[in-house]
C-alpha cells in the first residue's frame, strides 16, 4: 500500500511524499496525484522517496509522465531522499541524468528555479 501526503514549503513548491513500495499496484494512485496537482497550478514539485524502499519500471513511469507533464507547463519536478535500492534502478537506467535528485526536499527548492 502506498500513502501519499503533501507539504506546502512555501506557495510555490510542493513536496510529495510517498511511503511504500511504488510500483504496478501503487503507480496508478501516484500518477493521478500528480497530474491532479500538476492540473491545479502546482508546478513546482519534489517527490520525497525517503520512505520508497522499492520501485519497479512501472513506477518509473509514472515519475516520468509527471516530470514530463510539469516541464510542459513550464514547471518543474525533482526528486529526494532517494534509497540506495532506487537510486540503483535510476542509474542503470540512465534517469539519474533527468531528474534533478537532492538529499533534503529543501535542498531541492534552494536549487532548481
Amino acid at each position: 500500500m502506498m500513502e501519499i501526503s503533501h507539504q506546502a514549503l512555501d506557495p510555490d513548491w510542493t513536496v510529495v511524499r510517498l511511503k511504500g513500495r511504488l510500483d504496478a499496484y501503487t503507480c496508478p494512485a501516484v500518477k493521478a496525484d500528480l497530474n491532479d496537482l500538476i492540473a491545479g497550478g502546482q508546478l513546482k514539485i519534489v517527490i520525497d522517496l525517503q520512505e520508497v524502499p522499492f520501485m519497479d519500471s512501472s513506477g518509473l513511469s509514472s515519475l516520468v509522465s509527471g516530470l514530463r507533464l510539469v516541464r510542459e507547463k513550464g514547471g518543474n519536478l525533482a526528486l529526494s531522499g532517494v534509497q540506495e535500492k532506487v537510486q540503483v534502478v535510476l542509474r542503470l537506467t540512465m534517469l539519474d541524468r533527468v531528474f534533478p535528485i537532492h538529499a533534503t526536499p529543501q535542498a531541492a527548492q534552494q536549487n532548481l528555479p
